[in-house]
């Protein structure tokens, strides 16, 4: 029996949407480039992408979503627009990384590339989100590393949004650039995984940066 899936991606700079099938066929996708405003970007293009497929709430098979490692904010933005989605259309979830989509893009374009390969992606901060693989299987789960955590992989290529500032502070280092992945290649892998009643969690490897106002 075909699947149908709605997707949706808000976790870096940029809001995408894609209704796909898993013979392949992408009924819809929209993809919009942001910094902020996911909140407000996300079900106007959720109506869009429905629109477009013509398609039904009833016609799909569970609802994918990208859950992190990026923005805490967009993060918690996709999450709570697949979960209300889920809740309301009474179907199950899929929840896919950021890491394993960008590995999952790279091992697509490159797939005998039997390099160790880097998905690193932005924090904002000093530091990176990171998760290596190695012949399209992951070595580790996500974690945060520092630069110099990171010079001693002379023997890996790069890809995600954070090897341009890695290219800056680790000049020698081997990247491959590569657009970041969006809810088409969500939609996609989702297809390898088990849809759950259970709403998949965040990803967020650290709290939210908060600024208390003083009293």
């Amino acid at each position: 029996m075909s699947r149908t899936v709605l997707a949706l991606d808000s976790t870096h700079d940029a809001c995408s949407v894609a209704v796909v099938c898993d013979d392949g066929e992408v009924l819809a996708f929209e993809l919009s480039e942001m910094e902020r405003g996911q909140a407000e970007a996300l079900m106007p293009m959720v109506k869009e992408a429905m629109d477009k497929a013509k398609c039904e709430f009833s016609d799909l098979s569970y609802i994918a979503v990208t859950v992190g490692p990026g923005s805490f904010t967009g993060v918690r933005v996709g999450l709570a627009a697949a979960r209300g989605l889920a809740l309301a259309a009474r179907l199950p979830m899929a929840g896919v990384t950021v890491c394993e989509a960008a590995a999952f893009d790279f091992y697509k374009k490159f797939p005998n590339d039997d390099r160790l390969l880097g998905v690193v992606l932005e924090t904002k901060r000093d530091d990176f989100y990171v998760q290596f693989y190695k012949d399209g299987a992951p070595l580790s789960e996500p974690y945060t590393a520092f630069p110099s955590e990171l010079k001693e992989k002379t023997d890996a290529v790069f890809i995600g949004n954070g090897t341009l500032r890695l290219k800056e502070e680790i000049p020698e280092a081997c990247i491959e650039e590569m657009p970041m992945p969006t809810a088409l290649t969500a939609a996609f892998l989702s297809f390898d995984k088990v849809a759950s009643e259970t709403y998949p969690l965040p990803l967020y490897l650290r709290e939210a940066e908060v600024t208390l106002c003083r009293k």
